[in-house]
């Protein structure tokens, strides 16, 4: 795969605001500084974000894309749905010391709104107001169970929080 020269700025800019985050609380942080670090100017870090919450968000619409690349079925069981779960599991955890960074700068909405966001586009094929309610509820779900997950350094046992899942999420889910 090829890339391109925006998509190389857009790398350096994400992990320059990460690497900043990690000594600078984010609100201290300015375009500037990002756009330094990442070896960019300011018109390059505007010419594809508009504010730093963006950069957030392309992280997780880069990392999703990702992950949903590794995605070759459409679940259709409970033990579907528990492997997509677990894969979920290991993401985060390859991912957590950024997450953590977003915990502790309060900036955990944007990662809930991404999740609600990424399950209602799919259920959106679904698309009736019911599923969308379903999709939100089961990103409410997520996010909150994952949230507790990333707050404990990942550290509770992985089965734990997989049984937490299916406790909430699929017990009453019609699979």
């Amino acid at each position: 795969m090829e890339y391109s020269y925006g998509d190389y700025s857009k790398h350096y800019i994400t992990d320059a605001l990460f690497k900043l985050m990690e000594s600078t609380p984010f609100r201290e942080i300015t375009v500037s500084d990002v756009a330094k670090k990442a070896g960019v100017g300011r018109a390059t870090f505007y010419r594809y974000f508009s504010t730093k919450e963006d950069v957030i968000r392309f992280f997780f619409e880069h990392t999703s894309s990702e992950f949903a690349g590794e995605q070759i079925y459409r679940p259709r069981c409970k033990e579907d749905y528990e492997e997509i779960i677990g894969r979920v599991l290991k993401y985060i955890k390859l991912h957590k010391h950024r997450l953590k960074l977003l915990v502790a700068a309060r900036l955990d909405y944007i990662y809930t709104d991404y999740v609600d966001f990424a399950l209602s586009k799919r259920f959106t094929g679904d698309a009736t107001d019911a599923n969308l309610y379903e999709a939100s509820g089961f990103a409410g779900a997520i996010s909150g169970i994952t949230l507790r997950w990333i707050k404990s350094d990942c550290n509770d046992d992985e089965g734990k929080v997989l049984d937490a899942f299916c406790t909430v999420c699929l017990q009453n889910a019609k699979i």
